[in-house]
């Protein structure tokens, strides 16, 4: 119903317009106790619980960071049966992001493109609305930010702030590689570790670019070693035109700038995963993210060696009932 449906007529409204809408009707959701316990009981799936380090998640499915950048109706998603939700991107200053219209959809490849620009209400209002976290009900990781990648100094000391500030609502958290200076990067997180991670220890995850070179892959293991980063997130968005097979050309001409995220870049994501996993040390964490829009996709980014799946597209493209699929398929 949802595909054959539903779907055509979102499709019909403006990416971003139909996803302001579907968070308000989420805000109204909330309050509504009968209906989300049934809708609790509907998406509730028995799964082998899978544990990493002192974290227990419930299932192997998760929702990316990028549909609740505000952290304001996380808590109504949990209902949908996620093992963990990631909220953000968050900086310390708000940001309004990229003029609309900024998310496109490419029906033909199953693809998103976005140009965002972080948007995001800040870390007060932030911090506000991850209080509304249900402790046990699922691990919620934190997208978090600079609002000074260009001024090193501020770039760190954004970041440790974020990291203490939040520390009491996020199970972990993600820096995306590319969008903080790589020194500016290593410099946060020595002092992280020296003066902080010690006492006060929330993982830490690097989220990589589809794109990432093959001959920048041992790099990475070797900077997440160094570093004393917790895992990775595999992966980004891609901005390689070439992997937009059944769109046409003048289409994804007339979109411009932005990165591309959904099914083309599938085959990307899978194969840095193998490599991360033949790789990169065992105790570290990896969740396969990137092109994943069926359960058949899920089985396969866990053959590949993913320890959790984290979807967005597939949320968009096949409906909220594709992650009840997704976690029974890969029980």
């Amino acid at each position: 119903m949802y595909t054959s449906i539903i779907r055509p007529l979102l499709f019909c409204i403006d990416a971003e317009t139909i996803h302001k809408q579907i968070v308000k009707v989420l805000h109204f959701y909330r309050y509504l106790i009968p209906a989300r316990m049934i809708a609790r009981a509907i998406f509730n799936v028995r799964s082998p619980l899978f544990q990493w380090r002192n974290q227990t998640f419930k299932n192997r499915i998760g929702l990316s960071a990028g549909f609740d950048k505000d952290a304001s109706c996380f808590d109504e998603l949990g209902d949908l049966g996620f093992g963990f939700i990631e909220v953000g991107t968050v900086t310390p200053q708000a940001i309004t992001g990229n003029p609309s219209p900024r998310i496109f959809r490419l029906p033909k490849d199953h693809a998103l493109i976005s140009r965002t620009g972080f948007n995001n209400p800040g870390e007060r209002l932030f911090k506000k609305n991850l209080s509304r976290k249900r402790n046990g009900e699922y691990i919620l990781g934190v997208n978090i930010n600079t609002n000074s990648p260009d001024k090193p100094h501020q770039a760190q000391t954004d970041l440790i702030t974020l990291y203490k500030s939040l520390e009491d609502f996020a199970d972990y958290y993600t820096i995306n590689w590319g969008s903080i200076p790589e020194e500016t990067l290593h410099e946060t997180l020595k002092a992280l570790n020296l003066s902080y991670r010690k006492e006060h220890y929330t993982p830490i995850l690097l989220k990589l670019p589809a794109d990432l070179p093959q001959e920048k892959w041992q790099y990475m293991v070797d900077f997440a070693k160094a570093n004393q980063l917790d895992g990775f997130i595999s992966s980004g968005p891609s901005q390689d035109r070439s992997l937009l097979i059944h769109s046409p050309e003048k289409e994804v001409k007339e979109i411009g700038a932005g990165g591309i995220s959904g099914k083309p870049i599938r085959t990307k994501s899978i194969s840095l995963v193998k490599y991360l996993s033949n790789h990169a040390p065992k105790e570290m964490l990896i969740i396969g993210a990137g092109g994943i829009i069926t359960p058949d996709d899920a089985k396969d980014m866990l053959k590949a060696g993913a320890d959790l799946i984290q979807i967005y597209s597939s949320f968009i493209y096949e409906g909220p009932f594709v992650v009840k699929r997704m976690i029974q398929a890969c029980r």
